[in-house]
C-alpha cells in the first residue's frame, strides 16, 4: 500500500490543437484512446475563414463575416 503511494499518477485530458494561419483556421481534439479529430464548421468544413466581422450589434465568425 505504501509502495502505491509513490507510484506515478497518469493524467487523461484531451487535447484542442487549434492553427491559427492568416487566411484559415484549423482545429482537431484528441483524446486518449480515440484516434485525433478535425472539427468541422457549420458546412461541414475542415477550414474555417480567418474573418470576424460585426452587423450592427452581431458579431459574424468565418465565412458569415467574410460575406459581409
Amino acid at each position: 500500500l505504501l509502495l502505491a503511494l509513490f507510484l506515478p499518477h497518469s493524467a487523461f485530458a484531451s487535447v484542442l490543437a487549434i492553427d491559427y494561419g492568416t487566411d484559415w483556421i484549423k482545429a482537431s481534439v484528441m483524446s486518449p484512446g480515440v484516434p485525433f479529430d478535425v472539427l468541422l464548421n457549420k458546412d461541414s468544413k475542415r477550414k474555417i475563414q480567418a474573418t470576424v466581422g460585426w452587423k450592427n450589434t452581431d458579431r459574424l465568425f468565418g465565412s458569415d463575416a467574410f460575406n459581409l
